[in-house]
């Protein structure tokens, strides 16, 4: 019996939204008083609690919906799967690094560092100075220390290939979702998947406290394991709907809490270098509840709200990749130069978000016509469909890494027929 298959729409949406509001929180970044890239001479409290609170799972909710679209992503061309990784992923890593982050290096050199010379000669003395850097066992550091925000490709890459291969390797001894939905069902059983979190930040928390290294690596691990086993299953999405407004509390008053201990400690964020002690085990508890509440309301919302189809919402998809490796250059390039202007600092914030995000959308409008350009920001290559004899093939509307299909009318199909992570239930 043919079953009928329905898109899941509410995935894209997710992942459009989780990315989109990576763009806007880079965009304050310059006003709140942590580190970054470029500062502006005023910054904002304000910012700083939009900062600890969104900080505390916008990355978790991006590699949640990175797991479930590598499950379909592997499904729909395990022969070729980690070839297509490398093109998607690594590529992209590579040409960053070469070409994107390099100016970012230059802003931060002349505004905190003292460098005097043009853009050229940066260039010249960048190597050396990037690769004399000593992270001992935190290897991982050399993706943020090298390629700045798009640190996700690379740790996206690498957390996938154990996860591939153990799935392979134990699939057919895997229990079915049916088996363990009745501890999900339980009211608080779901609570059960931030043991590991918790686990994972309260043991190399102590280790490796810098941002990026594997105390935080192997915490979105799990969240990119909880995505790619459990998000493309109907039944274990009923029981986040029927707990997000469980999700939503836990989420907004442990945040609160944070925000306290953020203010309590004098600017340090919380759980970022306690040792071990009861202290670091509630802590790193706040910090994996925090995280796990607020992804799980995100996607029982939006798999509520958003499971529909928009005209734009293909085009949305192909944009987020490009648009993400750009983003963040574009905002502080032209921060440079915003916040060197004497007016207000809430005029600059929404100049900067109106000029950057708009900017970096007009630069992905440009990529997706160029084959080159598609190729190093990790799109697919534009597939062109013919219908035959009136007849148009059955296609899906985009899929959650975001290819392109164009319809044409002619007598044949030319080229190959391949739409990648199709995401249907």
């Amino acid at each position: 019996m043919e079953t009928k298959s329905t898109r899941l729409y509410y995935i894209d949406w997710l992942r459009i939204l989780a990315f989109g509001l990576l763009f806007v929180f880079h965009s304050w970044r310059p006003f709140d008083h942590f580190g970054w890239h470029v500062k502006n001479a005023e910054q904002s409290g304000f910012f700083d609690v939009l900062t600890i609170f969104i900080h505390g799972w916008r990355m978790d909710l991006i590699f949640l919906v990175s797991g479930v679209g590598t499950w379909f992503a592997l499904h729909s061309k395990s022969s070729s799967f980690f070839a297509d990784r490398i093109k998607r992923l690594i590529v992209p890593f590579i040409f960053g690094i070469i070409l994107i982050i390099p100016p970012q290096k230059y802003i931060e050199a002349v505004s905190f560092h003292g460098f005097q010379g043009n853009y050229l000669n940066f260039l010249a003395e960048w190597p050396g100075i990037a690769f004399s850097f000593n992270f001992g066992k935190s290897i991982l550091l050399w993706f943020g220390h090298l390629g700045a925000h798009i640190y996700y490709l690379p740790y996206l890459f690498v957390m996938t290939i154990p996860v591939v291969f153990l799935y392979k390797a134990f699939r057919n001894r895997m229990p079915v979702f049916d088996r363990i939905k009745n501890i999900f069902q339980h009211p608080w059983g779901v609570f059960l998947l931030v043991v590991p979190i918790w686990i994972t930040r309260f043991a190399l928390k102590p280790l490796f406290p810098a941002y990026t290294d594997w105390a935080d690596f192997f915490a979105y691990m799990w969240l990119f394991i909880y995505g790619f086993l459990l998000l493309k299953e109907a039944k274990f999405i009923d029981v986040i709907k029927d707990r997000k407004w469980l999700f939503l509390n836990i989420g907004l008053v442990l945040s609160v809490v944070s925000v306290f201990i953020f203010i309590s400690e004098q600017g340090k964020p919380a759980g970022t270098s306690s040792p071990y002690g009861w202290e670091q085990l509630l802590i790193t508890l706040v910090t994996a509840l925090i995280e796990f509440s607020w992804v799980m309301f995100f996607t029982a919302l939006a798999a509520t709200k958003l499971n529909f189809s928009h005209k734009y919402l293909q085009l949305a998809n192909q944009a987020v990749l490009p648009v993400y490796i750009l983003h963040q250059t574009v905002i502080v390039v032209i921060g440079y130069f915003i916040v060197g202007i004497p007016i207000n600092l809430w005029v600059k914030f929404f100049m900067l978000a109106a000029v950057a995000i708009p900017f970096s959308v007009l630069l992905f409008l440009v990529i997706r016509k160029s084959v080159v350009l598609r190729f190093v920001f990790g799109m697919k290559r534009k597939v062109t469909v013919y219908k035959r004899n009136n007849q148009l093939p059955v296609q899906p509307a985009g899929n959650a890494l975001g290819e392109e299909n164009e319809l044409k009318e002619a007598a044949v199909v030319i080229g190959p027929n391949d739409f990648g992570t199709h995401h249907h239930r």
